[in-house]
């Protein structure tokens, strides 16, 4: 048990795997959009931004609950 990831890590490094990934098809279609000259590029590069902030936010959170895991961990060692 005591290499265990707890669930609420295990989820933050999902949402963080699925908002880089989005954050990547989106960077992508952005690129191509203004290779292109299309219409669709300023949304495409708003939508590119907000995958940035979410994937920094998600980032952030994974952080966090890694560090709450070691946390836990070193807490109960020092119990016994």
């Amino acid at each position: 048990m005591a290499g265990r990831v707890s669930d609420r890590s295990r989820k933050a490094r999902a949402r963080l795997l699925v908002a880089a990934g989005f954050t990547l098809n989106a960077l992508m279609f952005t690129i191509v959009g203004s290779a292109a000259h299309a219409d669709y590029t300023p949304l495409a590069l708003a939508v590119t931004g907000a995958g940035i902030f979410l994937t920094t936010w998600f980032l952030l959170d994974a952080g966090i609950a890694l560090q709450a895991d070691v946390q836990r961990r070193r807490a109960a060692r020092r119990r016994f």
